[in-house]
């Protein structure tokens, strides 16, 4: 279980069942045990173009007032968010905080090769593909000031028939320069670890504006953790598990594939490679 204020880990489904929240209906949802909220694809209204995602306990208002900043095909657009009750076959279960949301048909990136494999020769093209995809999204919040701060496995849902990845969960995003609102240990920059370290004493603003002049928090911290996904999705490892350089554990990469994910994993976050744009024209170059 991944040490952060949201965790996520696989998905299970509950199914037979009708559940009604306020006007939006839903026959079956996804538990992540360990995650704040739950996830369902609606069958009313709509035509499974949306989802709701819920908690009893969290509010998605700030997520909601994040979303409406954006308009970009691979993130989601925001219907609606609020409080309603929860029926499951008409028989109350508790309030719940919601979010609806443009559904992104697909699968987590790391669990789709978790299930098929460490991709080989042959399916390298395809990987290169779906990470190239994954920068576009990127370069669009980065150009646009913001950074993403929580990519990790299940915030890229990859749609294998399209080749096209979805970035999702947006709570913790901020406009560059701004303090972090939280992070997932195993898949944090080093600046953002840094950066919650100096926190941990702060209790005021004036304490937030000296952590910032220490540290800075850009779209460099969402390439670092592009990079510990695409090793993952490469050898089937965490980075925090090895300080094998990819090629080492899965000989099928390409010298060029793993240049760029030692590029993406720099400590140094000056060494790293810069943007998103120039990802994708590296990735193009494999």
């Amino acid at each position: 279980m991944y040490k952060t204020y949201k965790l996520h880990s696989l998905f299970f489904s509950v199914v037979n069942k009708m559940f009604k929240l306020g006007k939006y209906q839903f026959e079956s949802f996804k538990y992540r045990p360990g995650h704040r909220a739950n996830y369902a694809v609606l069958s009313q209204p709509g035509n499974r173009e949306w989802g709701v995602k819920y908690s009893p306990t969290y509010s998605y208002d700030s997520e909601y007032v994040a979303l409406k900043k954006f308009s970009h095909p691979q993130i989601p657009k925001r219907y609606d968010c609020g409080k309603e009750k929860l029926f499951e076959n008409d028989k109350l279960v508790l309030k719940e905080h919601f979010i609806v949301l443009k559904h992104f048909e697909g699968e987590d990136i790391v669990e789709y090769y978790k299930q098929n494999g460490l991709p080989d020769s042959g399916e390298m093209e395809n990987v290169v593909k779906y990470f190239a995809s994954v920068a576009d999204p990127l370069q669009y919040l980065h150009s646009n000031g913001y950074a993403h701060t929580d990519i990790k496995p299940g915030h890229l849902i990859l749609d294998p028939s399209t080749g096209i990845v979805g970035l999702i969960d947006l709570e913790l995003t901020i406009k560059i320069g701004e303090i972090i609102k939280g992070m997932t240990e195993e898949y944090a920059s080093p600046e953002q670890k840094q950066m919650n370290s100096l926190l941990k004493d702060v209790t005021d603003r004036k304490g937030e504006r000296v952590v910032l002049k220490q540290v800075k928090v850009d779209g460099r911290a969402d390439l670092y953790s592009i990079g510990l996904l695409l090793y993952e999705v490469l050898t089937g490892k965490r980075r925090t598990k090895t300080n094998n350089h990819p090629i080492e554990i899965n000989n099928a990469i390409p010298q060029k594939l793993n240049e760029i994910v030692m590029g993406l994993i720099d400590e140094d976050q000056s060494n790293r490679i810069p943007s998103a744009e120039i990802l994708k024209e590296e990735l193009a170059s494999v």
